[in-house]
């Protein structure tokens, strides 16, 4: 009898773990509202429904008979699995810990309540009654929805002003189903990022060195330019917030800030990464995370060893468009992996004629490539030669303008 396994997304972020799942001989079902998404073309069966829908998952999942339920790279998503776990009684998060993680305001409420290190925050869904509240902060202040992802939303305002105040609260409010938004004060430091699996307890993760512009990452790189006592004083902190949550059990993805002073977990999710993440970390280690995760959420038993051990050092980059417009052109995967041998992974999630949006959010990417540093070319030199001979062409018109033509 073979496994059922119900991926929640459909899009590139998901492709790999479903093309892992149909590989390992799974019955794959996956859910996404976009019936387009290339994901369902790997799928046994596919359902054109919200992965934030609890009801319509989870009616799913009965009606299938599913033996676990996952996802990576969605916030949003994970809630839901959660719901059905405790619905179904199947492996995996709980519903309460799903939304103790990732709701942002309450996230940093419980890191305060459980004395972690965090942010003073405010949170909530009018500003005229959080207004008089955002005095009491130390700018900068970051405004950001408590229920989205992918930097969607997020601004940084400097100084006390209260009309820009006014502004974030309502583009922040924009990317939240609850409208619910969190306040709080910037912490400095250096970004890291990372992936792993809680075992009974114990942490094995990799931390990667990340690549932002602004609060969108757009790359990782393992091995992490940070110390290795930095990099402890990372998993360290990780390890205790996940012992507070009592999350014991399953996969992970953190972002922390790192100063001399304090390590502080920004966002931590009980799901693997997006954007090649865990492709980059088995490129690096040999340690295959997606069949970890797959195995976790089907109750078997997991693999994985005490630590991640880097044999190979390897980068990603996010790419995007810096206009709204047409796509025109993009070179396929097999001509970049011809051009530039260092690419093992290249994946694009629009076609040509498409409209794009300019990258602001994760969710406006185009796509993401993986590639190694054999030669030890610094990242941004091979971010160069790949930009190059991607030849990205966007006409700049709208959907509208479009339509007109």
């Amino acid at each position: 009898m073979k496994y059922k396994l119900m991926i929640l997304g459909a899009g590139i972020n998901q492709l790999p773990l479903i093309k892992k799942a149909a590989a390992a001989g799974l019955s794959v079902i996956t859910v996404d509202y976009q019936p387009e998404n290339i994901g369902h073309q790997y799928a046994h069966r596919h359902l054109n429904c919200s992965t934030i829908d609890f009801e319509g998952v989870l009616a799913a999942a009965e009606r299938y008979g599913i033996d676990g339920i996952i996802t990576v790279a969605s916030d949003v998503a994970v809630a839901t699995i959660g719901y059905v776990n405790d619905r179904l009684g199947l492996k995996g998060v709980s519903f309460k810990t799903a939304v103790d993680l990732t709701n942002k305001g309450l996230f940093r409420s419980l890191q305060k309540k459980h004395h972690l290190n965090s942010s003073s925050h405010v949170t909530g869904c009018n500003f005229a009654e959080l207004e008089s509240t955002l005095s009491s902060l130390r700018p900068p202040l970051v405004f950001k929805p408590v229920d989205s992802s992918g930097s969607r939303g997020i601004t940084i305002v400097d100084g006390i002003d209260f009309g820009k105040f006014r502004k974030a609260f309502a583009y922040a409010q924009q990317f939240s189903k609850s409208r619910y938004v969190c306040v709080e004060e910037y912490i400095d430091g250096v970004d890291v990022s990372g992936d792993g699996f809680m075992v009974d307890g114990r942490l094995v993760a990799l931390v990667t060195q990340k690549h932002t512009r602004g609060f969108v990452p757009i790359g990782h790189t393992i091995p992490t330019n940070i110390p290795s006592h930095d990099v402890k004083r990372v998993l360290d902190e990780v390890k205790a917030n996940c012992l507070a949550f009592n999350y014991l059990n399953g996969p992970l993805d953190f972002d922390v800030r790192l100063s001399a002073e304090q390590v502080t977990v920004i966002e931590m999710s009980p799901r693997l990464g997006g954007n090649g993440i865990p492709m980059l970390i088995e490129y690096a280690t040999g340690v295959d995370v997606l069949t970890t995760s797959i195995q976790y959420a089907l109750g078997q038993e997991i693999t994985i060893p005490a630590s991640f051990e880097v044999d190979q050092r390897c980068s990603s980059w996010i790419f995007g468009s810096n206009t709204r417009g047409t796509l025109i052109n993009i070179a396929p995967a097999e001509d970049m992996k011809r051009l530039i041998p260092q690419i093992f992974a290249y994946l694009v999630n629009t076609e040509n004629g498409g409209i794009v949006s300019p990258f602001v959010n994760s969710g406006d990417s185009l796509g993401y490539v993986l590639f190694s540093h054999a030669d030890d070319t610094p990242y941004q030199t091979m971010i160069d030669q790949i930009e190059k001979k991607m030849n990205l062409t966007i006409n700049p018109r709208s959907q509208r303008q479009k339509e007109v033509a």
